[in-house]
Protein backbone atom coordinates (compact mmCIF):
# COMPACT_ATOMS: atom_id res chain seq x y z
CA UNK A 1 0.00 0.00 0.00
CA UNK A 2 2.16 2.70 -1.40
CA UNK A 3 0.17 5.59 -1.64
CA UNK A 4 -1.58 7.87 0.60
CA UNK A 5 -4.82 10.21 0.83
CA UNK A 6 -4.77 13.13 2.37
CA UNK A 7 -7.66 15.35 3.30
CA UNK A 8 -7.06 18.73 4.73
CA UNK A 9 -10.63 20.60 6.07
CA UNK A 10 -10.37 24.72 5.26
CA UNK A 11 -13.18 26.42 6.05
CA UNK A 12 -15.99 25.40 3.30
CA UNK A 13 -13.25 23.54 1.08
CA UNK A 14 -12.01 19.96 1.80
CA UNK A 15 -8.76 19.47 -0.25
CA UNK A 16 -8.04 15.86 -1.90
CA UNK A 17 -4.91 14.55 -2.45
CA UNK A 18 -3.53 11.34 -3.47
CA UNK A 19 0.65 10.68 -3.82
CA UNK A 20 3.32 8.25 -3.00
CA UNK A 21 5.32 7.83 -0.24
CA UNK A 22 8.55 6.10 0.67
CA UNK A 23 7.13 5.63 3.71
CA UNK A 24 5.16 2.87 2.76
CA UNK A 25 7.18 1.48 -0.24
CA UNK A 26 6.75 -1.99 -0.85
CA UNK A 27 8.52 -4.55 -3.73
CA UNK A 28 7.19 -4.33 -7.41
CA UNK A 29 6.39 -0.53 -7.11
CA UNK A 30 7.57 1.11 -10.28
CA UNK A 31 7.53 4.77 -11.13
CA UNK A 32 7.91 7.39 -13.78
CA UNK A 33 11.20 8.52 -15.08
CA UNK A 34 13.04 10.29 -12.33
CA UNK A 35 14.53 13.40 -13.18
CA UNK A 36 16.74 15.74 -10.78
CA UNK A 37 14.80 19.26 -11.06
CA UNK A 38 16.34 22.04 -12.09
CA UNK A 39 16.66 25.35 -10.90
CA UNK A 40 13.38 26.49 -12.56
CA UNK A 41 11.40 23.30 -11.80
CA UNK A 42 12.10 23.24 -8.31
CA UNK A 43 11.16 26.90 -8.00
CA UNK A 44 7.52 25.80 -9.41
CA UNK A 45 7.40 23.06 -6.72
CA UNK A 46 7.97 25.65 -4.37
CA UNK A 47 5.35 28.10 -5.99
CA UNK A 48 3.08 25.63 -5.20
CA UNK A 49 3.51 24.28 -2.36
CA UNK A 50 3.71 27.94 -0.81
CA UNK A 51 0.36 28.47 -2.42
CA UNK A 52 -1.52 25.10 -1.21
CA UNK A 53 -0.05 26.32 2.31
CA UNK A 54 -1.54 29.37 1.95
CA UNK A 55 -4.63 28.75 0.05
CA UNK A 56 -5.06 26.53 3.15
CA UNK A 57 -5.11 29.05 5.26
CA UNK A 58 -6.95 31.72 3.79
CA UNK A 59 -9.95 29.41 3.51
CA UNK A 60 -9.55 28.22 6.72
CA UNK A 61 -9.84 31.51 8.50
CA UNK A 62 -11.53 34.18 6.18
CA UNK A 63 -14.58 34.66 4.23
CA UNK A 64 -17.48 36.36 3.06
CA UNK A 65 -17.15 40.14 4.09
CA UNK A 66 -14.04 39.92 4.97
CA UNK A 67 -11.36 42.03 3.09
CA UNK A 68 -8.84 42.09 0.75
CA UNK A 69 -7.00 45.30 1.72
CA UNK A 70 -4.40 47.21 -0.48
CA UNK A 71 -2.73 50.07 1.00
CA UNK A 72 -1.17 52.56 -1.48
CA UNK A 73 1.57 55.07 -1.25
CA UNK A 74 1.67 58.75 -3.32
CA UNK A 75 4.06 58.76 -5.61
CA UNK A 76 5.27 62.58 -6.26
CA UNK A 77 7.88 63.91 -8.93
CA UNK A 78 11.29 64.51 -7.41
CA UNK A 79 10.54 62.45 -4.13
CA UNK A 80 12.31 59.14 -3.54
CA UNK A 81 10.04 56.02 -3.46
CA UNK A 82 10.08 54.33 0.03
CA UNK A 83 12.78 51.75 0.74
CA UNK A 84 11.69 48.03 2.10
CA UNK A 85 12.78 49.06 5.23
CA UNK A 86 10.70 52.24 5.56
CA UNK A 87 7.96 49.58 4.05
CA UNK A 88 8.27 47.17 6.61
CA UNK A 89 7.96 50.02 9.36
CA UNK A 90 4.58 51.86 7.84
CA UNK A 91 3.05 48.34 8.34
CA UNK A 92 4.25 47.47 11.98
CA UNK A 93 2.62 50.79 12.89
CA UNK A 94 -0.75 50.40 11.03
CA UNK A 95 -0.86 46.45 12.47
CA UNK A 96 -0.39 47.97 15.38
CA UNK A 97 -2.64 50.78 15.47
CA UNK A 98 -5.28 47.73 14.00
CA UNK A 99 -4.82 45.96 16.90
CA UNK A 100 -5.87 48.81 19.09
CA UNK A 101 -8.65 49.84 17.10
CA UNK A 102 -10.33 45.93 16.91
CA UNK A 103 -9.72 45.75 20.51
CA UNK A 104 -11.74 48.81 21.00
CA UNK A 105 -14.52 47.40 18.52
CA UNK A 106 -14.27 43.91 21.17
CA UNK A 107 -13.01 42.04 17.67
CA UNK A 108 -9.49 40.40 17.42
CA UNK A 109 -7.26 41.16 14.38
CA UNK A 110 -6.45 38.63 11.80
CA UNK A 111 -4.36 39.19 8.85
CA UNK A 112 -2.18 37.96 6.20
CA UNK A 113 0.06 40.57 4.69
CA UNK A 114 2.77 40.57 1.60
CA UNK A 115 4.59 43.41 0.07
CA UNK A 116 4.54 44.38 -3.32
CA UNK A 117 6.13 46.66 -6.07
CA UNK A 118 5.12 46.96 -9.45
CA UNK A 119 6.64 46.59 -12.64
CA UNK A 120 6.87 50.54 -12.51
CA UNK A 121 7.75 51.25 -8.59
CA UNK A 122 4.66 51.52 -7.54
CA UNK A 123 4.29 50.75 -3.81
CA UNK A 124 1.70 48.57 -2.03
CA UNK A 125 0.51 46.48 0.25
CA UNK A 126 -1.90 43.60 0.02
CA UNK A 127 -3.70 42.14 3.37
CA UNK A 128 -6.48 39.66 3.78
CA UNK A 129 -7.85 40.58 6.93
CA UNK A 130 -11.07 40.37 9.04
CA UNK A 131 -13.94 42.83 8.86
CA UNK A 132 -14.45 46.06 10.54
CA UNK A 133 -15.53 49.55 9.43
CA UNK A 134 -13.44 50.51 6.72
CA UNK A 135 -13.32 53.84 7.89
CA UNK A 136 -11.24 52.63 11.20
CA UNK A 137 -8.50 50.94 8.14
CA UNK A 138 -8.19 54.52 6.41
CA UNK A 139 -7.52 56.22 10.07
CA UNK A 140 -4.67 53.89 10.73
CA UNK A 141 -3.20 53.63 7.26
CA UNK A 142 -3.69 57.75 8.10
CA UNK A 143 -1.15 57.19 10.89
CA UNK A 144 1.35 55.00 9.58
CA UNK A 145 1.93 56.70 6.53
CA UNK A 146 2.46 60.55 7.04
CA UNK A 147 -1.10 61.43 7.00
CA UNK A 148 -2.46 59.84 4.00
CA UNK A 149 -5.19 57.72 3.65
CA UNK A 150 -5.58 55.97 0.40
CA UNK A 151 -6.68 52.23 0.47
CA UNK A 152 -8.74 49.71 -1.68
CA UNK A 153 -10.93 47.92 0.02
CA UNK A 154 -12.06 44.55 -1.88
CA UNK A 155 -14.52 42.23 0.66
CA UNK A 156 -14.33 38.41 -0.32
CA UNK A 157 -17.00 36.59 -1.79
CA UNK A 158 -19.02 33.40 -0.31
CA UNK A 159 -17.36 30.86 -2.03
CA UNK A 160 -15.34 30.27 0.71
CA UNK A 161 -12.62 29.62 -1.89
CA UNK A 162 -9.85 31.84 -2.24
CA UNK A 163 -7.30 30.10 -4.12
CA UNK A 164 -6.42 32.78 -7.13
CA UNK A 165 -6.37 35.39 -4.55
CA UNK A 166 -3.41 32.81 -2.64
CA UNK A 167 -1.88 32.71 -6.08
CA UNK A 168 -2.08 36.46 -6.76
CA UNK A 169 -0.31 36.90 -3.44
CA UNK A 170 2.16 34.52 -4.09
CA UNK A 171 3.09 35.64 -7.67
CA UNK A 172 4.68 39.06 -5.84
CA UNK A 173 6.41 37.35 -3.94
CA UNK A 174 8.15 34.95 -6.28
CA UNK A 175 8.78 38.40 -8.76
CA UNK A 176 10.92 39.73 -5.41
CA UNK A 177 12.82 36.71 -4.78
CA UNK A 178 13.93 36.97 -8.31
CA UNK A 179 15.27 40.55 -8.30
CA UNK A 180 18.29 41.81 -7.66
CA UNK A 181 17.78 43.69 -4.60
CA UNK A 182 16.48 39.82 -3.15
CA UNK A 183 12.76 39.35 -0.99
CA UNK A 184 10.87 42.04 0.32
CA UNK A 185 9.95 40.25 3.31
CA UNK A 186 12.10 37.69 4.93
CA UNK A 187 8.79 34.84 4.58
CA UNK A 188 7.03 34.80 1.88
CA UNK A 189 4.10 36.41 3.83
CA UNK A 190 3.31 37.43 7.10
CA UNK A 191 0.19 36.40 8.98
CA UNK A 192 -1.11 37.43 13.10
CA UNK A 193 0.08 34.04 15.12
CA UNK A 194 -4.27 33.75 16.21
CA UNK A 195 -4.63 31.74 12.58
CA UNK A 196 -6.37 28.29 12.50
CA UNK A 197 -3.82 26.14 10.56
CA UNK A 198 -5.70 22.69 9.66
CA UNK A 199 -4.10 19.50 10.27
CA UNK A 200 -4.83 16.57 7.64
CA UNK A 201 -6.62 13.72 7.45
CA UNK A 202 -3.41 11.02 6.10
CA UNK A 203 -4.96 7.29 5.27
CA UNK A 204 -3.32 4.82 3.11
CA UNK A 205 -5.07 3.88 0.24
CA UNK A 206 -4.47 0.54 -2.25
CA UNK A 207 -3.68 0.75 -5.54
CA UNK A 208 -6.56 0.39 -7.06
CA UNK A 209 -7.79 2.78 -5.38
CA UNK A 210 -5.38 5.02 -6.43
CA UNK A 211 -5.84 3.80 -10.31
CA UNK A 212 -9.30 5.01 -10.30
CA UNK A 213 -8.25 8.60 -8.85
CA UNK A 214 -11.30 10.96 -10.46
CA UNK A 215 -12.78 13.87 -8.72
CA UNK A 216 -15.62 12.85 -6.32
CA UNK A 217 -18.18 15.30 -5.44
CA UNK A 218 -19.51 14.49 -2.18
CA UNK A 219 -23.02 15.53 -0.46
CA UNK A 220 -23.02 19.16 -0.32
CA UNK A 221 -19.90 19.53 -2.24
CA UNK A 222 -18.90 20.22 -5.78
CA UNK A 223 -15.70 20.15 -7.24
CA UNK A 224 -13.46 23.02 -8.29
CA UNK A 225 -12.58 21.76 -11.91
CA UNK A 226 -9.83 24.21 -12.21
CA UNK A 227 -8.18 22.72 -9.01
CA UNK A 228 -7.77 19.29 -10.57
CA UNK A 229 -4.42 17.97 -11.46
CA UNK A 230 -3.20 14.38 -12.24
CA UNK A 231 0.11 13.21 -13.67
CA UNK A 232 3.33 11.14 -12.95
CA UNK A 233 6.54 12.99 -14.24
CA UNK A 234 6.49 15.62 -11.47
CA UNK A 235 9.90 16.37 -9.71
CA UNK A 236 7.24 17.02 -6.75
CA UNK A 237 6.22 13.43 -6.39
CA UNK A 238 9.62 12.41 -7.18
CA UNK A 239 8.70 10.64 -10.41
CA UNK A 240 5.82 9.00 -9.07
CA UNK A 241 1.75 9.48 -9.95
CA UNK A 242 -0.14 11.94 -8.30
CA UNK A 243 -3.42 13.57 -8.02
CA UNK A 244 -5.31 16.39 -6.76
CA UNK A 245 -7.95 18.36 -6.33
CA UNK A 246 -10.28 20.91 -4.18
CA UNK A 247 -14.17 19.95 -3.15
CA UNK A 248 -16.12 23.50 -1.97
CA UNK A 249 -19.60 23.30 -0.13
CA UNK A 250 -22.25 24.50 -1.63
CA UNK A 251 -24.44 27.19 -0.58
CA UNK A 252 -27.43 26.46 1.49
CA UNK A 253 -30.82 27.61 -0.28
CA UNK A 254 -34.03 28.51 1.89
CA UNK A 255 -36.98 26.42 1.10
Amino acid sequence: MPYVERITRAGKTIEVERYFTSRYKKPGIKRGDKVKPTKEQQAKVNTRQAERKLRILMNANFGYGDYHLELDYIRKKGQPDRTKEQMRKDIDVFLRECRKEYKKAGLELKYIHVMEIGERGARHHHLVINKIDTEILQRCWYKAYEGHNRIKVFPLDDSGNYAKLASYFIKYTDKHRKDEDGALQGKRWNCSKNLVRPEPEIRVITDRQWFKAEPREIKGYYVDKDSVSKGVHSPEYYGYGYFRYTLVKLEERGG
